[in-house]
């Protein structure tokens, strides 16, 4: 049984005697991601999203995920009012990821992001999901300037989710340029980080995984780093990462993708004893 616990600075989420599923063994644990064309429609970006989980789904994986904003017409290019979009496009967005989650049995989904009300606030939030339940979420701690304009709100706590398979950590975007949300989400134990990125047209260009290597350089993680067509030319490049390098990433074709990668947790577990000695 899944529990929500929520500490003062922290929100994790925990097992209740967790089963074992025959789908991953102790040391091997499948991932995907859908790398999106972001549609001109909220319909239509649901329906590629749609396609793109049950694709992933036939490869059996453990874990698969969608990009920031995923369902949001044009990926936030003329996002002006986080109230207006909320209200346009949450409630349909969550119903999509509980109904697709049921429809993947044993999988978790990272449901990307979504533009969260609460008491009129707004939040960019990371939902994660399990058999149609909401599992757990988290609050983007640092919006960009074109979200705070539009009236995103900061969100507070780091979040970590322990699953049967490891400890998993959500962070948003430019959640990694901001070096104590990241060190909060290594510190609860996180060691596989997923990393919804939509990288806006304020993004900087960026060559490469620089930031998300060094992070799972440094700490001992597998990040999966989710994003938009758009994206990639900015630096929001789909990937799946390790701390020894890059095991996939998606090539620069304007489509929908989706890539899976097996992360070798023995050889995690082997990293991270070097990283104290």
């Amino acid at each position: 049984m899944l529990k929500l616990v929520n500490f003062k600075s922290i929100r994790v989420a925990f097992i209740s005697n967790p089963q074992k599923s025959s789908l991953w063994s102790t040391n091997q644990l499948k991932v995907s991601l859908i790398h999106l064309r972001i549609r001109n429609s909220l319909q239509k970006n649901l329906e590629a999203a749609s396609n793109g989980v049950r694709e992933a789904a036939k490869q059996k994986p453990a874990f698969i995920a969608l990009p920031e904003y995923f369902s949001i017409p044009d990926s936030m290019e003329h996002f002006t009012s986080a109230k207006e979009t909320s209200r346009k496009t949450y409630k349909s967005t969550m119903d999509f990821l509980c109904k697709i989650s049921a429809e993947q049995p044993e999988i978790y989904l990272v449901g990307g992001s979504v533009l969260e009300e609460d008491t009129n606030a707004f939040y960019n939030t990371s939902t994660l999901w399990k058999d149609g339940e909401l599992v757990g979420k988290y609050r983007k701690r640092n919006p960009i300037a074109v979200e705070l304009k539009a009236g995103v709100s900061k969100g507070t706590q780091p979040a970590v989710f322990t699953t049967e398979h490891c400890k998993v950590g959500l962070i948003i975007c430019a959640d990694m340029f901001d070096l104590p949300t990241v060190k909060a989400v290594v510190d609860l134990g996180a060691e596989l980080v997923f990393l919804p990125v939509a990288a806006m047209g304020t993004h900087p260009d960026v060559k490469g995984h620089p930031l998300t290597e060094k992070l799972a350089a440094e700490n001992g993680v597998f990040v999966v780093k989710v994003g938009n067509v758009s994206s990639s030319v900015r630096g929001g490049r789909s990937a799946i990462i390790a701390p020894w390098g890059i095991i996939k990433e998606v090539t620069d074709a304007p489509k929908d993708t989706v890539i899976t990668a097996d992360l070798d947790f023995s050889r995690l577990r082997e990293y991270r004893k070097s990283l104290k000695e």
